[in-house]
């Protein structure tokens, strides 16, 4: 499948070459190659955003930072993008031209991510694009011509490597379509789409209408390979879920046939994705709705609120519950369905693992959504069940919803490092906590830089104290603060006061806290 990153870098066209990170990664598999190259940075951000849906598991990019030459911080932001994509790494061309020398803050965040950082030869004006993406294509269209007998457990593999929350039936069909360059779809036994992943993605071939004319072909075989319909060649396998209903998978290969034997290989993989990763593949239910929204299922997603009449779209608000106990799950969330159908219209509340998931809309308008939520932490009788509560608002459709989960689940049990005596936390402070999280794994250098911000009081653990309790823990307010520390509220005024003589930041200030606030969570996480 593919060609590894070590054997590409054998081709003539990367002869001067360096790895500059991700040296431990050169096995990886290279299936596709694409350039990202735009003149303008704006333009450039929207569509990095805009294909953040897909999983480009064995694909790497070529670029020369043109757009972003001059932003080291969209420098970073790239590459933490294009490793969310699942992106095997980046081929950067024209290093002394454009940017004068690849960034240490870059440098250090790709090795912190295992993402592979090859430098084509500096100051070179002769290097083309073509050079490369010619022979890289050329070796892996050489390789794929057919299907190794190691091509299921290969494929497995691959998934398996995925972060948990992106291990799915659906992202194990886009890898297996990117592979075999053909349409992958799902249906169920009235031949209605479960999965649908189009070759290429933004393909508008009708492949409901191939597979309803290839439907009498069903009665009479389980498996096999029609003539052209509509210049497309299509094969089948019947396949089942742990339940034993059957599921019906389509290959639909357009101008040209699939190697041979390729559907068993296939259906082998997916049969065993839906084992460990479908279960209940072909529910219809609310459960299975969040699930497909969590997992970026899309097709099943849209059939799913079809099927159940939720219009998805007004979705704009997420609460994440997580709980200690499974067993008390239900109390729980019969207890918070009271609560919230109070005040919104519109509510899809489900368990996933050991988090329940509220998908809200349509609220009334008298209310204060955060207060809604303080409301519920402060007076649910299930509080010493909740480990943590994240309130999302604002979500503008399934993909705010599914980026915030990851950012959450990617937080974990370090919420508890950061934020002694708390329960309840915003979207907002999510993302700080992510972003030190991100920083204080970034080396020495970087957490020496961080630290310099609060280093005057370094020495004194009451001033320490103080100044994390009153940012992090008491958000700011000298009340809390001084409960918090067991002294009166005028001790904390003063203390904080002479803090942010010494350190140069007025901490009661916002737009000069930032840096300290992001700086009191880095020291809980390396002080812990």
């Amino acid at each position: 499948m593919g060609i590894t990153v070590k054997d590409m870098l054998q081709l003539p066209s990367f002869r001067g070459a360096k790895v500059l990170t991700g040296n431990n990664n050169l096995h990886r598999t290279i299936s596709s190659l694409s350039v990202l190259e735009v003149s303008n940075a704006d333009y450039s951000s929207r569509i990095v955003h805009s294909i953040q849906e897909e999983w480009y598991a064995e694909e790497i990019v070529i670029s020369s930072f043109y757009s972003i030459k001059d932003s080291v911080e969209k420098q970073c932001e790239t590459i933490e993008y294009l490793h969310e994509l699942g992106e095997v790494g980046l081929i950067l061309y024209y290093v002394g031209i454009i940017i004068p020398e690849v960034a240490d803050e870059v440098l250090q965040l790709a090795e912190s991510k295992n993402f592979i950082i090859i430098c084509m030869p500096e100051n070179d004006f002769s290097l083309r694009y073509n050079e490369v993406i010619y022979e890289v294509m050329e070796a892996i269209v050489l390789n794929n011509q057919t299907i190794n007998d190691n091509f299921v457990n290969e494929a497995l593999e691959k998934v398996s490597l995925l972060p948990e929350h992106s291990r799915s039936v659906e992202i194990t069909l886009k890898i297996l379509s990117d592979r075999l360059k053909a349409n992958v779809i799902l249906t169920n036994t009235q031949l209605d789409i479960v999965n649908q992943v189009m070759w290429p993605r933004n393909s508008s071939l009708n492949v409901g209408y191939i597979i309803e004319t290839f439907a009498p072909y069903l009665m009479n075989m389980t498996k096999g390979q029609t003539e052209p319909v509509s210049n497309c060649y299509v094969e089948y396998k019947s396949i089942h879920q742990k339940n034993g209903e059957a599921l019906h998978l389509f290959l639909i290969k357009e101008n040209s046939k699939l190697p041979a034997k390729t559907i068993d290989k296939i259906s082998e993989v997916v049969q065993v994705a839906i084992n460990l990763w479908g279960d209940k593949h072909n529910e219809v239910s609310e459960y299975a709705l969040v699930k497909a929204i969590i997992n970026d299922e899309s097709e099943k997603m849209r059939r799913l609120a079809h099927f159940l009449h939720i219009d998805v779209s007004s979705i704009q608000m997420m609460w994440l519950v997580y709980i200690h106990d499974l067993s008390q799950e239900k109390q729980i969330r019969e207890e918070l369905e009271e609560h919230l159908f109070k005040y919104y219209k519109t509510a899809v509340i489900q368990t996933i693992d050991h988090c329940i998931i509220a998908l809200m809309g349509n609220c009334s308008y008298k209310y204060n959504e955060y207060e809604i939520a303080g409301e519920y932490i402060d007076t649910t009788n299930s509080a010493p069940l909740i480990s943590e509560m994240v309130y999302a608002p604002r979500m503008r459709n399934t993909q705010d919803v599914r980026r915030m989960y990851r950012l959450v689940n990617s937080v974990g049990r370090k919420v508890h490092l950061m934020y002694e005596h708390r329960k309840l936390y915003t979207a907002a402070e999510m993302r700080s906590m992510k972003q030190a999280i991100e920083l204080s794994e970034q080396g020495e250098e970087i957490l020496e830089e961080w630290m310099s911000v609060i280093d005057p009081i370094l020495g004194d653990p009451e001033s320490i104290k103080t100044l994390i309790t009153f940012l992090l823990d008491a958000k700011g307010n000298f009340d809390n603060c001084g409960k918090m520390l067991f002294v009166h509220k005028n001790t904390v005024k003063y203390r904080i006061r002479k803090i942010s003589e010494l350190i140069g930041y007025d901490v009661t200030v916002n737009s000069e806290s930032y840096d300290v606030y992001i700086a009191c969570m880095i020291y809980r996480l390396t002080h812990s």
